[in-house]
């Protein structure tokens, strides 16, 4: 599913860059952090939190209009992450401990303005707002069967700076905040009435291309 999600991705980022003046390209590794939470439902009290991390890859590219602005697609992996749970107090009243351990994958494409800050003749800053869609798989670890496969809006910004080495190659550190907290209540018919992935920061260190 994810090799045919980087093609559809690779076939929207990289449409026609021929040699067109401000297109450019990149990939950016770094950590995915997820501050996850478990509730007996929508409207309940959180039972649960975890934290997470897990080795995130994005591809972008995108056209710069001008010194001060670019529009970008990316294709971000946010890798696999396990989160386990022991609530203090079970749902429903329930008796004894019922702890609950989580994997979640996800990915997604989003489109994203960039505002572009230069700083000399090399260095810059930028910022970042975006919108788009994620998709997560969840499966309960220890055979308890609980599992969803599910696409989410998402909404993301972002900071970050980096340095141009000439006209077309360079390098870029970014931070960016993919805020979930809204959309990915996913219910489960088990333990806990709802698993919620919330944030998911990555911070990255990435190289360009520009054409």
């Amino acid at each position: 599913m994810k090799t045919t999600k980087l093609l559809a991705a690779l076939a929207l980022i990289v449409p026609a860059m021929a040699h067109g003046q401000g297109f450019y390209v990149g990939l950016d590794v770094g950590e995915a952090r997820s501050d996850a939470k478990t509730s007996e439902n929508v409207l309940s009290a959180t039972t649960a939190r975890w934290s997470g991390s897990s080795t995130a890859l994005r591809l972008r590219g995108g056209f710069q209009i001008g010194r001060f602005f670019a529009l970008e697609a990316a294709y971000v992996d946010f890798g696999e992450i396990e989160s386990h749970f022991d609530p203090d107090d079970c749902p429903n009243g329930a008796p004894g401990t019922c702890p609950l351990d989580v994997r979640t994958s996800s990915s997604g494409i989003l489109f994203s303005a960039v505002g572009v800050l230069p700083i000399g003749e090399h260095w810059y800053l930028d910022a970042r707002l975006g919108w788009g869609k994620i998709d997560f798989e969840l499966e309960e670890l220890g055979g308890g069967g609980l599992e969803a496969d599910e696409e989410n809006t998402a909404f993301n910004y972002g900071i970050g700076g980096g340095y141009r080495f000439n006209e077309h190659w360079g390098v870029v550190l970014d931070y960016s905040e993919y805020n979930q907290e809204d959309f990915l209540d996913s219910a489960l018919d088990g333990d806990f009435g709802v698993y919620n992935l919330g944030e998911t920061s990555v911070t990255s260190l990435g190289v360009s291309y520009r054409w």
